[in-house]
Order: structure tokens, then sequence, then C-alpha cells
């Protein structure tokens, strides 16, 4: 099998096999061997009990926050450079956080849909996707959860999560770190944390932050300054208290961002298009579009914060743990956005703000590990509440002018309050010491209530006025597993699950109301793999084969100049994933995770047509938009010893491709991103003290690529199946500098 971009998958597979690449599927975790050529244990909570990352019978990705450190992860969206079948972006603000996973791409920028891939933070469930896309900080580890999840965890998740857990304060002994870094484009990061007793044994602190400023990537031609710039900075807190049959952990945080992003770049423009006398074509910069100058008449504006605190306590009763985890989050967005990316004022700018707070409540008891028969069983509560305002303001005022209560052609508010409640439950069954079975089994309760307006005057949008609506509805779902160990070292497995997304309600831009809301999503999946530990514990080796179906996928469909979220009536992705790591030599480690995924429509007739065509589109058989067929990471690391003094030396490559996407559900060949890699590296010095001092480059070769294109909404160029003008939002281009970092 070969693709367009002339990767042949077979060539795929044997590099996975060979071990060439990078699955932080061994995460570095504290070593109990102290041979440094055998790979080491690593310990996940997936399961909500502490297991051996290889006796998890699921497809799981675990980084530890060591990992995080030596490959210099700074950002949640790095994690598409280490995990199979996984890619995360950002386009345009923090609202457009989209994650892709196995084929199903999870963007949050209408308010009234939940995400399909969940992102989790000690716990607790981030609904909004941007609440969790902030910078790494203080990281114990991440695990990256492939497939339908909720009988384990609080909230369901229809495609997976990530499920990220901070460092818990020490109650024996003081230390932390600080790191320096310095980069192009006056790049400036300070990070730091520091950890100790209050009572020696008993309660402990812990309180770490970082603050990152960076000029803009892009230049303004219209306005003359540099834009998409970035400032943002995070605190977060911990208290920890542990008695004789029980533990607390408060947990508090705060963040903020406040950067003139992200303004988007002319791709393209047919020669004949004009607005407002100014030819579109003639306004494309040189060297286009990767000259990374844009013409926007308007600084976009992306300004968010947030935090929360959380409250989890575990209480052993005779070998019986109970938690409770207890959390509220709060989220606010304020952005400003150029719409149409000309130097003249062809359309509205967009005010648009976002207020959303959530509540959550879990309870959970699990039996003793070890036994023949253990269970695990929870009880859930989960509520929000999401304000969405968008104000199209004409003639392009300021941002000063643009408060709400003033004069402007169109207004749409969207007011949502969604109630979840669940009962969960998994039992696990040891036949043998070799055969285990696990079945678990959800029932969901959703509530949902919004209030939408949409008053307009004179422009495209339709003046609609005010709707009200409901939604309720209940949904069993389940898992299945059985695994079997044919050595200590070497486990099959098998599993299948139900997932299930809720209805919803589109909040953001209406032609009509017969798009107000959209049906709820139900996924089977059935997966087969196995784990292996060879070579006397030198290769890790994991491959897993994966077939899901969707019924009533929620996706986008074109009415008239708006997309909406409608549901596709069947959808269909499997694929292949590999992850091995391999420790040939004291020192050398060589890592790799492949994916190959193959998603396409199976029955969707009334999808968008390309630009200029009217009328509903027949999309069955033809591949989901935002989905590479190939993904594919590798690393190499290398720690030694220089010379007779004490200090280590070490240099890492990494690498990473993904074949080509369609950024539109049409698959406008005009929206089309080629395959293309990236390869970063950094080489340093480490003192026996803590003391580290490195080079890095992300983007080492410089390559361009664009996150999302776009056929500019409402310009025709007079030529079927084309819009007159596309834009697109760039990939952050070649980044390097300096790390000065200690630990004490």
């Amino acid at each position: 099998m070969t693709s367009r971009n002339g990767v042949s998958f077979r060539r795929l597979l044997m590099g996975a096999c060979a071990g060439l690449a990078l699955a932080p599927q061994v995460a570095w975790a504290a070593a109990a061997d102290a041979d440094e050529s055998k790979v080491e244990e690593v310990i996940v909570t997936a399961q909500k009990r502490e297991e051996r990352l290889q006796d998890v019978p699921i497809a799981i990705t675990a980084i530890s926050g060591q990992t995080v450190k030596k490959a210099g992860l700074s950002s949640f969206y790095d994690l598409g450079q280490y995990v199979p079948s996984f890619t995360a972006d950002m386009y345009g603000d923090a609202r457009a956080a989209r994650m892709t996973l196995r084929g199903v791409a999870s963007v949050q920028d209408n308010p009234g849909k939940q995400s399909s891939v969940g992102v989790f933070i000690d716990g607790v469930f981030m609904a909004r996707t941007g609440m969790g896309a902030s910078d790494l900080l203080d990281i114990e580890r991440m695990e990256i959860l492939r497939g339908p999840q909720g009988t384990l965890f609080g909230m369901n998740t229809a495609a997976g999560l990530v499920n990220i857990v901070t460092k818990r304060p020490d109650l024996n002994a003081f230390h932390g770190y600080g790191e320096a870094v310095y980069g192009n484009y006056d790049r400036k990061e300070l990070r730091a944390s520091v950890t100790g007793p209050i009572i020696d044994g008993k309660m402990g602190f812990s309180l770490s932050g970082y603050s990152i400023h960076r000029d803009g990537l892009l230049y303004n031609s219209t306005l003359k300054k540099d834009v998409d710039s970035q400032a943002k900075w995070n605190v977060r807190g911990k208290l920890a208290y542990v008695g004789d049959n029980f533990d607390v952990t408060l947990t508090g945080d705060v963040q903020r961002e406040d950067s003139d992003c992200c303004a988007y770049v002319i791709l393209s423009a047919l020669p004949t298009v004009s607005i407002a006398g100014i030819n579109v074509f003639n306004q494309i910069p040189p060297g286009a579009p990767y000259s990374r100058v844009t013409a926007n008449s308007a600084v976009n504006q992306n300004q968010h914060h947030g935090g929360g605190l959380s409250l989890v306590a575990n209480y052993n009763l005779n070998d019986f743990t109970f938690t409770s985890v207890t959390a509220w989050r709060k989220w606010r967005f304020h952005g400003l956005n150029d719409t149409d990316s000309f130097p003249i004022v062809a359309a509205d700018n967009a005010l648009i703000v976002q207020n959303h707070d959530q509540v959550s409540q879990e309870f959970r008891i699990a039996s003793p590990a070890g036994r023949k028969l253990e269970f695990v069983g929870g009880l859930f509560y989960f509520e929000r509440l999401s304000w969405d305002y968008e104000r199209r303001i004409p003639q392009g005022p300021t941002a000063t002018q643009a408060q709400p209560g003033t004069d402007g052609a169109t207004v749409i508010i969207g007011d949502l309050n969604d109630v979840s409640y669940a009962v969960f439950g998994n039992v696990t069954y040891h036949f043998t010491d070799a055969l285990t079975g696990s079945a678990g089994m959800r029932y969901t309760r959703e509530v949902q209530d919004a209030d939408f307006t949409q008053t307009s005057k004179g422009s495209a949008f339709v003046n609609l006025g005010r709707r009200f609506g409901q939604l309720e509805e209940g949904q069993v779902t389940w898992s299945a597993n059985l695994n079997y160990h044919v050595t200590p070292d070497i486990m099959v497995y098998g599993s299948a699950a139900r997932g299930f997304k809720p209805s919803g309600f589109d909040l953001t831009r209406l032609r009509n109301f017969n798009n107000f809301t959209f049906k709820p999503e139900t996924n089977d999946n059935i997966e087969l793999g196995f784990k292996s530990t060879l070579l006397d514990r030198r290769l890790i080796l994991n491959v897993a084969a994966y077939h899901t179906t969707y019924n009533n996928f929620q996706t986008s469909a074109l009415d008239g100049l708006f997309l909406v979220t409608t549901n596709a009536k069947k959808f269909v992705t499997q694929g292949i994933e590999i992850e091995s790591t391999a420790y040939p030599m004291d020192g050398l480690v060589l890592q790799v995770a492949a994916g190959f995924t193959d998603a396409r429509y199976r029955d969707f007739k009334n999808a968008a047509c390309l630009p200029g065509i009217a009328g509903a589109c027949n999309l069955t058989g033809r591949r989901l938009q935002l989905s590479p067929r190939y993904t594919v990471n590798a690393s190499l690391e290398y720690r030694h010893a220089m010379g007779e003094s004490d200090w280590d030396g070490f240099s890492r490559l990494e690498y990473s491709f993904r074949s080509s996407v369609f950024s539109a559900q049409n698959l406008d060949v005009q929206t089309r991103q080629g395959a293309f890699s990236l390869v970063n590296a950094r080489i340093g010095v480490e003192s026996p003290d803590g003391l580290k001092l490195e080079l890095w480059a992300r983007n080492l070769f410089n390559k361009d690529w664009v996150t999302l294109f776009f056929g500019t909404p409402g310009i025709g160029g007079g030529v079927p199946g084309r819009a007159g003008s596309y834009s697109g939002f760039l990939g952050e281009p070649r980044m390097y500098g300096g790390r000065i970092a200690k630990t004490f």
C-alpha cells in the first residue's frame, strides 16, 4: 500500500519494528535498575490503579516529566510530535485548540458541542480544550489513551483522552528547580518550582510557575508592525496532608495570556477578484504564502485568563480506597478578529467574548489490588455555564469602540447550561495468573438548556431573533477486555467498547433555526494488540490495530455562508499503531511511534459542496478532513561522560512526519496541506549537582506549513469549485535558543 505522497506503509512498519524512533511509551520513570542499557519500568494510573505500563491492555502512550524536560516540551501542542495517530495544533486563538486522534478532529469553536478528545488535569475534566491547552508546568507524567473512555473516568470521552498528572508536594525534603530560556524572536521564558514539608512527613506544599514572552512571528504590511506576539504566565500551588489512613491534596492555579494573535495570511487569490474596487490578487505580498506577511487592517487580539480549585481526598478502609475529586474552574476569553485578511475593510471585524464556569464532583471506590476479583465504581456530577458573545463590528472600528451595548451590524449571543451525571463501574477478574478479563458499564444523563439570539442590521447575517431550547437524554456505554500473558514479558489483548457524545446546540452563526440542534453520537470500537518487552529488557515493541464505527458522527456542513454542526449518518476509522523503544548500548536510546489511519465517511449525503456549487453534496466514501493517513515520530538520544570531568554531555535529535490533509470537509484541493516533516535538535552538558546548559532548535530546517486553510467566505471568483480567495494560519517557523537550568 502506498499513499499519494509516496510513503509505503510496509516500509513504515519495517521502520517501526526496527525501533528507529520516538515512542514515549518508556517515560523515563525513576529506575529501580541501575543498568542504563535496559528499559525502565513505567507506572501509570490509566485504570485508576498503579500498574506497569506494559501490563495495561489498552492503547496508551505515557510521557513522564523527565521526558518533558529532556525533550524540551514546552507546550500542550508539542504532544503531536510524540504520539502515534495523534496531532495537536492551534489555529487562530485559544478557542480553536484542535486535537486529532485516530482520524477524529476535535475542535471546540462551537461552545455548544463537546470535545471528542477529553483533557483531564489531576483528575479534573476541562470542558473547553483551550482551558487545558496551556504550557506544561511541573509535570509528573502525561497519559494519552486512545479509544472511547467512560467506565473508569468521571467524564466520558468518545475518541480518547489526554490525562495530565502534575507533581505532588514532597512531605520530607525541600527541593526545586529553575530555568531560563532565551531564543530568537526575543523569546524569554522563566520557569521555577519549589516543594517541601510544612509538617515533616505529614504536610507539604509546592509552588510552580512560568512566564513566557515572544515577539511577533508575522509582519503586518498595512499597519507596519510585527504581529502574532505572545505574553502569558501561569502559577500553581498545592497543599498536601497525609494522615494514618487518608490523604488530601488541595490545588489552586491561575493563568493568563495577552497576545496579538492570531493573524492569518492570504494564501492565494484569483486575478479577477476585487473588493471595494481593490484587486485582492494584487494584495498578496511577494513570496506568499510563506513570506510571513499579513495585510490585515486590524490587529487580532487573543486575551484569556482562567483558573480553579480542586480538592482530592483518598480514604483507605480495610484496603478499599474511597476517592473524592471536587473541582471548580472558570475561563474567560476576549478576542478581536479581522475577518477578511485584507488591508481594506471588506468585512466586519468580530469582537468575541466567552465566559465559562464549571463545577464537578466525582466519588469513586476501588477494591484492594492483587485479588482475584477487583473493581472500580463511581458517581459523577458535572455542570457548566457557558456564555458566548459575538459582535460583528461594521466599518472596522477599533476594539475600544466595540463594547457591548453600542450599535453594530450583528450580535450573536449563546447561553448554555449543561448538566451531566453518571454512574460507572469496571470489574476485573483474574482467571489464571496469565489470563485476565474485565468489563465495565456506564449510564450517563445529560440535560442542556440553551438561549440563543442573533440580531442583524443589513449584513450577510440573518436577523433570526431569539430561540430557547432544551435537550435531555440518557445513554448506556460499556467496555470489555480480555488479555493473556504468553510470557511474563509478552501480553496479547482484545477489547471492545461503546463511546458516546451527547447532542448539542449550534451557538455560533445560523442562517435559520433548522440547524439549531444536532443529534447525539455513538461509536463502537474493536481493538486487538500486543505489548512486549524483549531482548533482556532492551527493547519494547507494542502494536495495536483498531476499527471504530461512528453513528450520527457530529461534523460540519455548509448552510449558505456558514458552517453549522450537523450529523453524518456513518463514519468509520481504522488503523494500526506501533510504538517501540530500544536501548542498544549504555546511554543510547532509540524510540519510534508510527500510525496508519484510514478515516472515511460511509454515509454522508448532506455535506458541504465545493465553493460555487449550490446544494448539498455526497461525501460518502471520502476521507475525513484534518486526518493524516500516516504519522511517524522518531528520536535518537545519547548521554555520555565528558572525559575525566564529572559532567555529562547529551544530545537529542527528533523527527516527526505527517502525511497530507485537507482542511475543508469538501476536500477542496486549495485547502490541501502536503506531507511534511519537522526536525528538532538539542545539545548540552549537565553537572553532577544539576546545572544544565543547552542549545536547542525546533523546526530546525525552517519547514513552511499551514495549520488550517479556508476559503474566504462570500468572495467568489467566478470559477465553480473554488473560492475567489484562500487564507490560512501558518505553522511556527524555525525557533532556536539557549537554556540554563538548575535543580536544588
